[in-house]
């Protein structure tokens, strides 16, 4: 009789076990259902970037999500530090102490609680300035440099009628190729 009440305490364990598990797994799923909807919403302008740029052909720089991410404002990390990348995010933390932080081979401008600019390098003779323009389009102010070996290429990305509250990407180009990108606003280049 003893293994008989064993077995029955045994089977509605199992029982009760089954029901809370299936509610688990229930739950799982409709939670999950809501964060695969809400990450299709914003996934079009997140950008994350990992590691060293300047080991690589800069081709990320040329990627639709990148641009597009820069274009809506949305989310740009570098190696987990988000960029705010207008002027009008550099002028709300101007008066802030600078900070320079380097990871892998970029360099970030901190203020405050934001990462106001990102400079770092690209492989030598692989990005060609005619490929960003192709990407970026042809609305880009020169900054023809006398005293340093590369020309500027500064894009402002977005749609808002306020040019302060456009992304700012530049390009420093030595004899047609890209050599290095800062990403967010600087009063000189």
């Amino acid at each position: 009789m003893n293994i008989h009440k064993l077995v029955k305490v045994l089977a509605s364990a199992g029982i009760a076990a089954t029901v809370v598990t299936g509610l688990q797994i229930d739950n799982e799923i409709n939670t999950n259902n809501t964060i695969q909807a809400a990450e299709k919403e914003n996934s079009n302008t997140n950008y994350k970037y990992q590691g060293d740029t300047g080991f690589g052909d800069g081709q990320f720089l040329l990627n639709d999500a990148f641009t597009k991410t820069l274009e809506e404002d949305g989310t740009l990390a570098f190696n987990g530090h988000e960029i705010e990348a207008s002027k009008a995010d550099y002028e709300k933390v101007k008066d802030e102490q600078s900070e320079f932080v380097e990871e892998n081979d970029q360099k970030f401008t901190v203020r405050g609680d934001s990462v106001t600019k990102v400079v770092f390098p690209i492989q030598d003779e692989q990005l060609e300035i005619d490929d960003i323009i192709d990407s970026y389009g042809d609305d880009y102010e020169l900054i023809e440099h006398k005293n340093k070996p590369y020309d500027t290429y500064v894009f402002k990305l977005g749609d808002q009628e306020d040019e302060d509250e456009k992304s700012v990407i530049a390009f420093n180009v030595e004899d047609d190729y890209v050599v290095q990108t800062v990403i967010g606003y600087s009063s000189s280049y």
